[in-house]
């Protein structure tokens, strides 16, 4: 942390090293969507997944968070070890609750929580609430072991915080994934003809 007049700031690029500065929620805050795809030592679960929803959480007390994974089965040794590791690396840990059963992490100050759900039947997140703030934003682990599009599209439907849009809030859909093959649906919706590199423009 960095103190500014008596307020503390927390130091991205000391957080996360370079390369996720663009992708960090202050300078993509109006994207619905975001997809990071890359190898398994690049940090985007660490960084992105983990020391982002922390800073979300503290940032803004209407924000609430749902990690989630096609299994939740898979969750418990991933995403919430990795959130509960980056709460420590910032020395946050007596400001939050770690439970179990359920699995969540709540933030003492003000009662928001990071919340952890298996996908295994999205229509089963159309409902979710808080007492205290809205879910803004998801972040979905291993992205490419959701079936099909139409899958997603539930998901993405359960977010739709109309209150939160008011107080100037973008609800946000991170997806991270490793690389895929061509007949994924998430190259077919989200990067066919869009995001392809130009292979007559590479050495």
């Amino acid at each position: 942390f960095r103190e500014i007049d008596g307020q503390k700031f927390i130091d991205i690029h000391r957080v996360t090293g370079k390369g996720y500065e663009r992708a960090w929620f202050t300078n993509c805050k109006d994207a619905r969507y975001r997809l990071l795809v890359g190898a398994r030592n690049t940090k985007k679960s660490v960084n992105m997944i983990g020391f982002e929803s922390v800073t979300k959480i503290i940032s803004n007390p209407l924000r609430n968070v749902l990690i989630c994974r096609k299994n939740e089965s898979d969750i418990r040794q991933s995403a919430y070890e990795n959130i509960c590791g980056r709460i420590f690396d910032l020395g946050l840990e007596g400001s939050f609750i770690m439970r179990k059963n359920p699995l969540e992490i709540e933030y003492k100050p003000t009662g928001q929580k990071i919340i952890f759900r298996g996908l295994n039947s999205p229509t089963g997140l159309t409902s979710l609430t808080f007492a205290h703030g809205y879910l803004t934003d998801v972040y979905i682990e291993e992205a490419f072991e959701l079936d099909s599009y139409e899958d997603f599209r539930k998901l993405d439907g359960s977010l739709r915080g109309l209150e939160a849009k008011q107080h100037g809030i973008t609800l946000q859909i991170t997806m991270c994934f490793n690389a895929w093959d061509g007949e994924s649906w998430l190259y077919t919706e989200f990067f066919k003809g869009r995001l392809e590199d130009d292979y007559e423009t590479l050495d």
